[in-house]
């Protein structure tokens, strides 16, 4: 096991270098590829950035639809846009030269007007949402910022995840975008983020940021106007290109190319620009606008420890001897809470946790490092039928058990069944089998009896409690043997 290493994302970035390394060289002959592509024109090479989907959706996740703006009047208007008669105040606290908050084009009269509704639209009906957001943001905040200024790129830039997920690190969108910067598949593939049924790295914070920021990057060099940049990451390059090349005039690359062309891009791109002013706005002095009743969570600071092979969440808390639900936040990327099988894979434990973590991992057998359920195999059995019964992916049984081979399958293989089975249902509400939670007797202590099947994490799962909790309160240790009949004392209350 590798010793672990002190990781503050506000001062410095080594999990970022870490956990890109395995695409670091891939990543450097994409970005090489898109630049020399953007320079020829037409090409017939492997997708370009002009090819890509876009980053997000098109749709953001868990936004109002809005009427769609009227087109841009015919001829394109004067390139020094007029401010409303009486502009609003605009607070910008730390913005005052940031480019796209003080753009000229900022100004223009609908762009404003559609401004000040979403202002509104978070100062009431979403106010709550978006204060959620903003707490939420305290966590990664100093990150983000240390990678912006970084790369010179303007600091507005750390508002676009309040929009995109309310920094929601597993946000996903009806169109399947996912994470803080809302990454599409492709694109996220494209940019050397690794997508797995186990590990999706769209939802690291401290992996997807630097690649969200290289992409606006290379935009902004193809687009020369960080208002056209914006709309390229909202609904993908090829169609603002396209726009531009059909509508724009020939026209230069500026902000105000994007009001002559913004009536042929799609609404929610329209009105992508104004929702991002406006969180700018609120965002960077909340309290002028009457959102100030909110403390921002602290940034996560955090230890990286080296596992090998497959071990489940549960027991990496237990090993590093933090709360598994710290554990959990701290590795969203890991999306079934369990580490692949073949590899090592870098994990982060709360700060000062990782100190000692190889030895007590090593300490615990490689057979119980994983307390997911377990399926022997047994004739007739297909891995589609068993991840139909225990309601999980045929890709995620696969994922959890990647030594064995489907069309191979034998009698008494055991598979590792990455979820609790979930009951199934007969008539009457009851369930097939046995009964899942014993009842809680009168003014006593919760009690379960051990069933065949059961494990120390199923039994967690199904009481809804901490599994550290479960074991300090029954004087038990991970690798603690179970067998049909025992009692286990559950814990007062929940997680």
């Amino acid at each position: 096991m590798r010793d672990c290493c002190r990781f503050s994302p506000a001062v410095t970035g080594p999990a970022r270098v870490r956990a890109d390394c395995s695409h670091g060289r891939f990543h450097g002959l994409a970005l090489a590829v898109a630049l020399l592509l953007s320079a020829c024109g037409r090409h017939t090479l492997p997708p370009s950035l002009a090819d890509l989907p876009p980053v997000t959706s098109g749709k953001p996740a868990a936004v109002v639809r809005q009427p769609e703006l009227a087109a841009p009047p015919s001829p394109r208007p004067v390139r020094t846009p007029s401010p409303l008669p009486e502009e609003p105040a605009r607070p910008t606290r730390g913005l005052a030269d940031d480019p796209i908050v003080s753009s000229p084009w900022a100004d223009e009269k609908r762009i404003e007007e559609r401004v000040a509704w979403w202002i509104n639209y978070w100062q009431t009906r979403a106010s709550a949402r978006f204060k959620r957001g903003l707490v939420r943001m305290g966590r990664y905040e100093d990150f983000i910022d240390t990678e912006i200024a970084a790369r010179g790129m303007p600091a507005s830039l750390r508002y676009l995840p309040v929009i995109e997920a309310g920094y929601y690190p597993v946000a996903v969108s009806p169109a399947g975008a996912g994470g803080l910067w809302q990454f599409m598949p492709a694109t996220a593939r494209w940019m050397g983020l690794g997508i797995t049924p186990l590990v999706d790295q769209r939802f690291d914070p401290y992996a997807a940021t630097p690649r969200a920021l290289e992409f606006l990057a290379e935009l902004q060099k193809r687009f020369k106007s960080w208002f056209l940049t914006l709309a390229a990451y909202n609904a993908g390059p090829g169609r603002v290109e396209r726009a531009i090349r059909d509508h724009g005039g020939g026209a230069p690359r500026d902000d105000a190319l994007f009001w002559s062309i913004r009536g042929r891009l799609p609404a929610e791109t329209r009105d992508f620009i104004p929702r991002f002013l406006a969180a700018a706005r609120v965002a960077s002095d909340p309290e002028t606008f009457g959102l100030g009743d909110f403390v921002k969570d602290v940034p996560w600071t955090f230890d990286e420890v080296m596992v090998e092979g497959a071990v489940s969440i549960d027991v990496v808390a237990i090993a590093a001897g933090a709360p598994e639900e710290q554990v959990r936040e701290l590795n969203p990327h890991l999306v079934l809470g369990l580490t692949p099988a073949g590899g090592h894979t870098l994990v982060r434990v709360p700060s000062g946790s990782g100190s000692g973590f190889g030895e007590r991992l090593a300490a615990i057998p490689e057979d119980r490092r994983v307390t997911f359920t377990s399926h022997e195999v047994v004739a007739g059995e297909t891995m589609s039928h068993i991840a139909r019964n225990y309601r999980v992916t045929v890709a995620e049984l696969r994922a959890a058990n990647p030594e064995v081979e489907p069309r191979r399958m034998r009698i008494g293989t055991r598979l590792v069944v990455p979820r609790v089975p979930a009951p199934k249902p007969v008539a009457g509400g009851g369930a097939v089998g046995e009964q899942l939670a014993d009842p809680q007797p009168a003014g006593g202590e919760r009690v379960h009896t051990v069933k065949r099947g059961d494990t120390l994490w199923r039994i967690a799962r199904i009481y809804e409690v901490e599994l550290q909790r479960l074991l300090a309160h029954n004087d038990m240790e991970a690798d603690t043997t179970i067998r049909p009949g025992d009692v286990i004392r559950i814990p007062p209350g929940n997680r």
